[in-house]
């Protein structure tokens, strides 16, 4: 009965084809990221080198992720992730050439990350925002289930993909990979469904300043989004310069080949996959709230451990450990919740402010992880700590942040029709 309950979502044609070419990508993506850490190494044999191609990255993303939501409402999930695909996939092509002729150079790390930047303030989210079209309302939790599963999936087996193609066969195979799986997925998304009115189509483009207010007010009024904005906040200052810079530079001191790298992320996967797994057959936990409180504490925890441990496999071991939690209590949890109380209309706005504290507070934790790694690494993974511990401290207190509940709801009304307004 409850394998049946897993296998409903796969019985929708449109979710089925979806997922499978989003699952393919993400392997691309997560191969892709050995690589291109390992790429920015050899060309400029420097950490903070890689925090500062990354924070290229993030400028563009932050400043245009708000109109990125605003227009996969106006126009679709589905529009804006197949042109998301195709300039990503065109644009990793490109590097993947070039570093097959051996001609990379530094500013074409910078001009990718640019590109990548503004293409993923659009993707973001839409791919959050497409499932309603993909699922009847009642499997989503469990889509969302079989998305994280194919997301951790790719997370464990792409990493050591990635190490494999770099140390048998050389960067440029990895990249090519990624620029691949990006037309797949560009295929693939076409089988959702279109979703366009006459009414959006005749919408003037300056009204869009307007949608992205009545986005924002839609936030602030909802105590409970306020809540998982703080959560998320926290989250962004504390692994985005962690796993993008620190992270790194602990495999490095631990061995001087990209295999250590590969271990450590992949080993991460390799938990999220397992609290993944838990969440397809066993639903999402009501009372998430106290759980997302008590693994906000646990990550702060496993952190400051993270940069005193003596070898690679203690490292992997922690950090599998922390995803097993980390996937079970958020990863499907948190779209699912959004998902399930918004509005369709909005969700593409609504899932672009979820995403602003990540973007906005990435360059920051990638900025302080690029200093800190130049010295000792003991202090740049205990600072790392602070954003969760303190969050976590701070909503353990919260009556409210500890009744947040997973139990689905009939979505809130959208805002009041305005200028605008959609």
């Amino acid at each position: 009965m409850m394998l049946e309950q897993v296998r409903l979502p796969l019985r929708h044609r449109a979710f089925r084809t979806v997922w499978c070419g989003e699952t393919l990508s993400m392997l691309g993506d997560y191969s892709f990221e050995v690589a291109f850490v390992w790429l920015v190494f050899q060309e400029t044999g420097s950490a903070g080198a890689l925090a500062a191609v990354l924070l290229v990255q993030t400028v563009p993303r932050g400043v245009l992720l708000l109109v990125g939501g605003a227009v996969t409402d106006r126009v679709s999930p589905r529009t804006v992730m197949l042109c998301s695909h195709l300039v990503r996939g065109t644009a990793v092509g490109m590097l993947g050439l070039l570093a097959v002729m051996d001609d990379v150079q530094v500013w074409h790390l910078y001009a990718l990350g640019a590109v990548a930047g503004v293409a993923e303030a659009f993707f973001m989210p839409a791919q959050d925002s497409i499932l309603p079209s993909l699922l009847p309302t009642e499997q989503i939790p469990r889509g969302n289930a079989l998305v994280g599963f194919g997301e951790q999936g790719a997370r464990f087996l792409g990493p050591l993909l990635g190490a494999s193609l770099v140390a048998m066969v050389g960067t440029p195979a990895a990249i090519l990979l990624n620029s691949g799986t990006f037309f797949v997925a560009a295929w693939t998304v076409l089988a959702a469904p279109r979703r366009r009115s006459d009414a959006e189509e005749s919408k003037p483009l300056s009204v869009i300043g307007s949608e992205i207010v009545e986005g924002l007010r839609y936030t602030r009024k909802n105590r409970e989004a306020r809540t998982v904005l703080m959560i998320i906040g926290a989250a962004a200052l504390s692994y985005s310069g962690l796993f993008a810079v620190a992270l790194p530079a602990l495999a490095k001191s631990f061995s001087q080949d990209s295999m250590a790298l590969g271990l450590l992320l992949s080993a991460w996967g390799l938990g999220q996959l397992t609290g993944t797994i838990a969440a397809v057959f066993t639903g999402l936990p009501r009372r998430w709230g106290i759980l997302i409180i008590g693994m906000t504490l646990t990550e702060g925890v496993a952190f400051m451990l993270l940069g005193v441990l003596p070898n690679v496999w203690l490292a992997a071991a922690t950090l599998a450990l922390l995803g097993v939690g980390v996937a079970y209590s958020s990863d499907v949890a948190l779209p699912t919740f959004i998902q399930t109380r918004t509005p369709e209309e909005v969700l593409g706005r609504i899932n672009s402010v979820m995403y602003l504290p990540r973007v906005v507070l990435e360059p920051i934790s990638l900025a302080v992880m690029g200093l800190l790694v130049t010295g000792d690494l003991r202090v740049a993974f205990a600072v790392a700590a602070v954003p969760v511990l303190a969050v976590g401290i701070r909503l353990a207190f919260d009556s409210g942040a500890r009744g947040l509940t997973t139990a689905t709801e009939e979505p809130q009304a959208a805002p009041a029709a305005g200028p605008g307004a959609v």
